[in-house]
């Protein structure tokens, strides 16, 4: 009886409300024959001199679960390469969306693979976004796939993640310390629960030209987990977001990317907008200090709103990700402590400096 009271609450306050706003294995071992010709869906051929292959994945559904559930990637290998790079996209995008980012690395000196997080892309029959939580399984699937592939499986591991894809990347790398020799986040929130909290604070109601905030708003916070809460909490943040999320299906679970940090100690590179939407520049300092990395570096550009530090300065980002991948490779990042925080000067200071260059404002 009280569940039904509170759902019919909630949907009084959510219809008197004007939101107001400016969004592993991987096969078992039991697997008959080769596990990584198994996994091979086909063969595209060779791009730019490079082989690429349709592959498919097999990740843990959840903690408690050890069915599997089938994710679909796309793997760029080259023959000279040095390492690999797994690619973990964002909220609402698959793995065809990134395949751009591959330009952000020399060519052919890195192998790349690309893949859908669970309800994303292709096969999602049956499958929910848990925003970082389960797809860490996702995550272990890939890199341990990477680990075992015949031509790759002695070159060392790099992630390069972003939003929800840097999340889950931590979330796995917290519970397989091994699984990745460097890591790059580009904005990760620190916890589902703080993601949800600033997202409601915008609440409010619209009364004859005046805003008032949005009564019941600290129960759906305090709530936001439970299963009869979920579906306003989730229509709120969706406004908040400004995305239409209606092909994917979602659980919020609570996840806290701060706490996982401290037990990544490989070198991180952190990315992040001053003036990112979603994300508030304290969150990412909190994971930033949390890292257990001895070698550890945060950039804060002045990118527009989430994940916009590439398309707001695509040069300096591209060399910033470069120079942080020599310093990992030449063995430098695992020898020498370092742990600094870059801040890009604001526009109107860059412009007033007759002598900047390209790239000159974007730290060591």
């Amino acid at each position: 009886m009280a569940h039904v009271l509170f759902v019919r609450l909630m949907r009084l306050v959510a219809l008197s409300t004007v939101i107001c706003f400016g969004q592993s294995t991987i096969f078992s071992q039991s697997s008959k024959g080769n596990t990584y010709r198994n996994s091979i869906s086909s063969v595209q051929g060779d791009i730019n001199e490079g082989q690429v292959e349709r592959v498919k994945i097999y990740a843990r559904e959840r903690a408690d679960s050890d069915k599997k559930i089938e994710r679909s990637g796309v793997l760029v290998r080259y023959k000279d390469a040095i390492a690999t790079i797994l690619i973990c996209h964002g909220f609402m995008c698959d793995k065809f969306d990134v395949a751009f980012l591959r330009h952000l690395f020399p060519k052919g000196k890195f192998n790349f693979m690309t893949f859908d997080f669970r309800a994303h892309g292709e096969n999602v029959a049956g499958q929910c976004c848990t925003f970082g939580r389960d797809e860490a399984y996702d995550v272990i699937a890939a890199g341990t796939f990477l680990k075992n592939h015949p031509e790759l499986k002695n070159k060392p591991l790099f992630s390069y993640g972003f939003s929800m894809g840097a999340v889950a990347s931590i979330e796995a790398q917290a519970k397989i310390p091994q699984l990745f020799d460097a890591m790059i986040l580009d904005c990760p929130y620190d916890s589902t629960e703080n993601i949800i909290k600033n997202g409601l604070e915008g609440l409010k109601i619209s009364i004859f030209g005046y805003e008032f905030a949005m009564p019941g708003r600290s129960i759906l916070q305090k709530y936001a987990f439970h299963p009869y809460v979920q579906s306003f909490v989730k229509i709120f943040l969706k406004t908040v977001s400004n995305l239409d999320a209606q092909h994917i299906q979602i659980f919020i679970h609570p996840v806290n990317t701060a706490e996982s940090i401290k037990k990544v100690s490989v070198p991180c590179l952190f990315i992040h907008c001053k003036n990112d939407d979603k994300v508030p520049v304290a969150a990412i300092k909190t994971v930033y200090s949390g890292s257990a990395a001895d070698y550890k570096k945060l950039w804060l550009t002045n990118g527009r709103r989430h994940f916009d530090s590439f398309f707001y300065n695509p040069e300096g980002y591209t060399q910033q990700i470069r120079k942080f991948l020599e310093r990992v490779i030449s063995g430098e990042a695992y020898v020498k402590t370092r742990q600094k925080i870059v801040v890009d000067p604001d526009e109107a200071e860059v412009f007033n400096r007759s002598t900047t260059k390209p790239g000159d404002n974007y730290g060591a």
